[in-house]
C-alpha cells in the first residue's frame, strides 16, 4: 500500500454505500491508514450515524440503492451538520456541480488508495 501507514489515526471516517464489497473494502484501507471507520448502506442509517459517531468526515457513493448522496448530504446541512462530504463513484460526476452542491471533494472508483488518504487529508485541513 503506503509507506504513511498511521496518517489518518484519530480520524473518523462514515463511509456510506450500498455495496458491501465497496464498504468492506474502503473501511479496511482507511483502517490500514489508521482512520477508525464505520460503514452504512443507505441514507437511513447514515443520517443516524452522523449523530450518534460525528465522523470528521463522510464518504458517500453518489447511488446509493433509490438514493444519493446529495440526499444525505442536504439532510445533514438542514440539520446543520457541516461535516466535510467528499462524493465516490463509478460515474462521471461535473466536479464543478458536486462543489456546487456542497460536496468537499469528488473522488471516481475504482479508487486509489494515496489519492483517497491525500483527499481526506486535505478536506480535514480545509475545515
Amino acid at each position: 500500500m503506503d509507506s504513511r501507514q498511521g496518517v489518518l489515526t484519530g480520524l473518523y471516517v462514515l463511509v456510506v454505500d450500498d455495496d458491501l464489497d465497496a464498504r468492506e473494502i474502503l473501511s479496511s484501507v482507511l483502517g490500514y491508514f489508521g482512520a477508525f471507520v464505520t460503514a452504512s448502506k443507505g441514507v437511513a442509517d447514515a443520517r443516524r450515524l452522523l449523530h450518534e459517531v460525528a465522523p470528521d468526515v463522510v464518504l458517500a457513493h453518489m447511488r446509493l440503492g433509490g438514493s444519493d448522496g446529495f440526499r444525505l448530504l442536504n439532510e445533514a446541512r438542514r440539520e446543520r451538520n457541516y461535516t466535510p462530504f467528499i462524493a465516490i463513484s463509478g460515474q462521471d460526476f461535473d466536479p464543478g456541480e458536486l462543489q456546487d452542491a456542497g460536496f468537499a471533494a469528488y473522488l471516481r472508483k475504482p479508487l486509489d488508495h494515496v489519492r483517497l488518504v491525500d483527499t481526506i487529508l486535505a478536506v480535514i485541513r480545509d475545515r
